[in-house]
């Protein structure tokens, strides 16, 4: 049974589900967009443009809105690699904004934002300056940043693990191996 389709500008992102929208990224022209739909019937709640301010090269099976929202009940995060990584609430206010890269990544980059509480993980990994970054999900600033040296390429997002000893763990597959960090100092653990 279709209950709705909206018709939308491509991207390579997977909506998410939240309370009253349902989010989504896209790219017309170029624009970098983040949609916010209405659960309800499929309507655009909100619409809004990120910043460009250069365009990576990615292959061509890979997209500039590949990365997924994280949502969480008081925001919306959206990781756009030509830009960064933008915050909004859920009527679309935005609430801050980081510019990241220029990113250099054969395939450009894939992974998604995720939200640990209070904090944004990000796999940044590249072909060199491959790290974690976690920011503060109120402020977008910086908390902690792991560099990942060996890690050469990559398009994996971050999961979380709480440990048996109740460590919460941030779990990231590099080039060839799994890595585990502190949530709370980015420390690599194993």
């Amino acid at each position: 049974l279709l209950l709705w389709r909206t018709s939308l500008p491509p991207g390579h992102s997977s909506p998410v589900l939240g309370a009253r929208h349902v989010f989504v990224t896209a790219e017309e022209g170029e624009q970098l967009l983040v949609f916010a739909l209405s659960r309800d019937d499929g309507s655009v709640a909100w619409r809004r443009e990120a910043p460009r301010p250069r365009r990576d090269a990615i292959d061509a099976r890979n997209h500039p809105a590949s990365p997924t929202p994280a949502v969480d009940a008081e925001r919306v995060v959206v990781f756009f690699p030509d830009f960064g990584l933008l915050a909004y609430d859920h009527a679309g206010k935005e609430l801050w904004r980081l510019p990241l890269g220029p990113f250099r990544n054969v395939y450009g980059m894939g992974a998604s934002p995720i939200l640990a509480g209070e904090l944004v993980l990000l796999a940044c990994d590249q072909n060199q300056g491959s790290h974690l970054l976690a920011v503060d999900a109120r402020t977008g600033e910086q908390r902690w940043r792991s560099e990942r040296p060996w890690a050469k390429s990559g398009h994996c997002t971050p999961i979380l693990w709480r440990t048996p000893q109740g460590e919460e763990q941030v779990l990231l597959p590099g080039s060839f191996e799994l890595d585990a960090y502190a949530l709370a100092s980015g420390e690599r653990r194993w």
